[in-house]
C-alpha cells in the first residue's frame, strides 16, 4: 500500500504486481457528500477490499472538495427524483456549472419540471452517479455479486454511512 497526500487530497493504493487496468470501475461513496472517513477507517477499507479483491487496485481518496463522482461512459440521463420527468441535459449541465462554481458546496436548485426545490445528489441518474469528499474505487472488479460478499455491509458499518455503488467505464 501506498499513501500520497497534497494540499488537495490524501489517497491510499492498494496495487497488487499481479493488477490488470480496465476501463471499469466501482466507485463506492458515501450518502453524504461531506463526510470525511478518517485514515485508519480509510485503511481498514483498503485492507478488508484487498481480502476480498486480491489481484485488484484499489484505491481510497479523500479530497479537499466535494466531486461529481460519475459513471463516465455508462452516464445516459437524469430524471428529476420529484416528478419522474426527464431533465435536460443543458439545464442539468447549467446546475452542475452552478453549483461548481462553489465547489459544489451547495447541491440544491429548483427544478424546471415541477419548480421544487431538490439536490443535484438526490437526482435520479440513469446508471448511478453521486457527489463525495471521499470515494473508494476497485478497477476491474468483474460482475460478481456484491452483496454476497458483504461488501456494502461491512463498509458501512467500517464509516457508519449508508454508501451508493457507481458502476463507471471510461
Amino acid at each position: 500500500m501506498t499513501e500520497n497526500q497534497t494540499d488537495e487530497y490524501f489517497e491510499i493504493i492498494y496495487k497488487p504486481k499481479s493488477s490488470i487496468f480496465s476501463g471499469d470501475y466501482l466507485k463506492i461513496i458515501p450518502s453524504d457528500p461531506n463526510f470525511e472517513p478518517t485514515k485508519e477507517q480509510q485503511k481498514i477499507i483498503i485492507n478488508h477490499l484487498a481480502k476480498e479483491y486480491p489481484n485488484n487496485e484499489i484505491k481510497s481518496t479523500l479530497s479537499k472538495n466535494v466531486e461529481f463522482i460519475d459513471s463516465g461512459g455508462n452516464f445516459d440521463s437524469v430524471k428529476c427524483n420529484l416528478c419522474g420527468k426527464n431533465i435536460e441535459i443543458e439545464d442539468w449541465q447549467n446546475d452542475m456549472d452552478r453549483a461548481y462554481q462553489n465547489s459544489f458546496s451547495n447541491l440544491t436548485f429548483q427544478t424546471l419540471c415541477c419548480q421544487k426545490e431538490t439536490s443535484l445528489n438526490e437526482l435520479e441518474y440513469n446508471m448511478p452517479c453521486g457527489f463525495s469528499k471521499y470515494q473508494i474505487e476497485i478497477i476491474n472488479p468483474g460482475i460478481e455479486n456484491i452483496e454476497q460478499i458483504g461488501l456494502i455491509k461491512n463498509i458501512e458499518s467500517i464509516i457508519d454511512k449508508k454508501i451508493k455503488l457507481i458502476w463507471a467505464h471510461y
